[in-house]
């Protein structure tokens, strides 16, 4: 059976794109300009994905986000938004939404959004479903406890193998906020043998120490109940363990709270699973670089922290001369040759974990280099130029433009500077590496092929 995705968006020609885009994919699409319409369709009807507008009307995007997850928290949730609002598309993950797509987009971007956005429902759905029957068959346990004296020993053996036989962690904590039994599962999960944690203060092992104690205190003494709940416990060697945990309160024969269950499910694989959907998001799939929209973010974030700490920072952009030419003569496949051997050069002629190369777009590429000077940037710029040039593919070489970062400029006023001085590059005879001078205005040429 297809996954069902309804469609809302002000503008019908936007719809039609859209649907027409989803539908070969094996999608059941519905559409709709209302967004009033669109909350009342998921109330009656069953939906996998809603993919809607952030700017309409009727209603503001961002409150449909807000509606559509308190009526279905599997609902998977997926914004579109346009480049200069990208703040409200993060205050709408933020409201409860998976991911955004930023005007203008094409069908990777939608697939692959809608694909992520869709693992993650299915995700929520196995937690849910799986907690759920946990703790059905813990509390059918303690009823059975409760009501069938007779059969005590038996019953309590049970609820001993049941408790041992998950790896999920399964602690109590008393009112002194000490904890008072673990199961077999902590000492897979935490080191912790269960005469190990007993008579240990919760905070030892909360990453938030007491403070966090004292939030989930709170909660617990207004709702009683806190399901998934995702926070990090310390193992015993020292490393923490990122966990979705689910907290209920056990009440005593006086119905007087006496402990609190915690139900802590490990979930190191589906944040790592998360870190590879996210880093396949920010990644061009044919150079191995990242794309256009996450250099924008890493420009934003090096921009601040150099003007913060006051630490230099230059930005090379560049492009392939005659590429056009090549790719026209020599075929598709072997242009895209030419652009994966200028993704593995960027990351040969590049500091690990320090630079950042981006395919910028076509056959135009960037490099943030954080704490890195003038003459440092044109050694890097000129290790890639002459490293392509070695290549030898027929008459291509490359036209960069490097300027450092000084505080007087605006993140658009840096590419540009970039930008103007590869074309001077260029239109010179390219093969070549040109410097900005901001005290003299103009670009120095640096070392020609």
């Amino acid at each position: 059976m297809s996954e069902r995705i309804l469609i809302v968006d002000d503008e019908t020609s936007v719809l039609d794109i859209l649907s027409q885009l989803l539908t070969p994919h094996g999608y059941d699409c519905d559409v709709t300009d209302s967004p009033k319409k669109a909350l009342n369709r998921l109330k009656k009807d069953s939906y996998s994905l809603l993919l809607t507008d952030i700017k309409m009307p009727e209603m503001n995007g961002i409150d449909v986000v807000k509606q559509a997850r308190a009526q279905d928290g599997s609902l998977a949730i997926i914004v579109v938004t346009a480049l200069t609002d990208v703040s409200n598309a993060i205050e709408a993950i933020r409201a409860g939404a998976d991911d955004y797509v930023l005007k203008p987009f094409n069908l990777r971007d939608i697939t692959d959004a809608v694909s992520k956005g869709l693992k993650a429902r299915e995700g929520r759905l196995q937690s849910l479903n799986y907690q759920s029957e946990l703790e059905d068959r813990v509390t059918n346990a303690t009823v059975d406890l409760q009501h069938v004296h007779e059969e005590l020993q038996k019953t309590k053996q049970y609820l001993e193998n049941l408790l041992h036989s998950t790896a999920d962690a399964i602690l109590t904590i008393n009112a002194e906020g000490k904890f008072e039994f673990a199961n077999t599962g902590t000492r897979l999960m935490l080191g912790y043998t269960g005469k190990d944690l007993v008579g240990i203060d919760a905070s030892e092992v909360l990453a938030g120490g007491a403070d966090e104690v004292a939030y989930l205190r709170q909660v617990m003494n207004e709702q009683k109940l806190l399901q998934n709940y995702e926070t990090e416990l310390r193992h015993q060697d020292g490393h923490l363990v990122p966990v979705s945990v689910s907290l209920s309160l056990v009440p005593g024969a006086d119905g007087k709270a006496m402990s609190i269950l915690a139900i802590c499910k490990d979930i190191t694989e589906q944040r790592r699973l998360q870190h590879e959907l996210r880093e396949m998001s920010l990644r061009d799939s044919l150079t191995g670089l990242y794309n256009q929209r996450h250099f924008y973010e890493v420009l934003e974030r090096e921009v601040e922290r150099a003007r913060r700490q006051h630490r230099p920072l230059s930005l090379l952009l560049f492009d392939v001369d005659k590429f056009k030419t090549y790719n026209d003569s020599r075929g598709h496949l072997e242009g895209d040759n030419v652009l994966r051997t200028i993704g593995q050069i960027v990351m040969e002629c590049t500091r690990e974990h320090v630079d950042t190369g981006f395919r910028y777009g076509g056959d135009e590429f960037t490099v943030i280099l954080p704490e890195t000077g003038e003459s440092q940037a044109k050694v890097i710029a000129e290790r890639i130029r002459k490293t392509f040039e070695s290549k030898q593919f027929d008459a291509l070489t490359l036209s960069i433009g490097i300027v450092q970062y000084h505080e007087d400029f605006s993140n658009r006023a840096f590419i540009q500077f970039a930008d103007e001085l590869m074309y001077d590059a260029k239109r010179t005879g390219g093969n070549q590496v040109f410097v900005y001078h901001p005290e003299k205005q103009h670009a120095t040429e640096g070392e020609a092929g």
